[in-house]
């Protein structure tokens, strides 16, 4: 048997980022958490207020075990207009309720299933800093 150092390490650090993914999966639902506390109904489309941000969140599919919705950032009218506008992003999140895991994924990702870890922790580590910048800091995207 013909076994290739560069193959072991390789494998090595998929499991360490495979790891680290959980961690930042963990991380991101108990900071979605307190986001979750100031929605009054998660069935329906709502607007908060976070610490003078708006923000909007949008329920795909709800089951006892997983919540898919879309969750993103309302702007401010303009001086010039008196409409609030959303660019939404094309990022889904899976609320994983029983494994205590909030997962986010590129709308190419949740539909073909793509296993590329790096993508995976480069996504969910952006969602991770954005929404502790939102909870954390006031008035930070306006």
């Amino acid at each position: 048997m013909n076994i290739n150092i560069r193959e072991i390490q390789s494998n090595n650090f998929k499991i360490m980022n495979f790891h680290h993914l959980m961690q930042i999966y963990e991380n991101n639902y108990h900071l979605f958490k307190s986001v979750r506390g100031l929605l009054s109904n998660k069935s329906v489309l709502s607007t908060i207020v976070i610490n003078s941000n708006v923000m909007q969140y949008e329920p795909i599919t709800q089951s006892k075990y997983t919540d898919i919705f879309k969750f993103y950032y309302k702007y401010k009218p303009s001086p010039s207009s008196n409409t609030n506008y959303s660019i939404k992003p094309h990022i889904i999140f899976t609320l994983y309720k029983d494994a205590k895991l909030l997962e986010a994924k590129s709308i190419g990702q949740h539909r073909d299933f793509d296993s590329n870890i790096d993508a995976k922790i480069k996504i969910n580590l952006n969602v991770y800093f954005w929404l502790k910048r939102i909870l954390n800091n006031n008035a930070i995207y306006q």
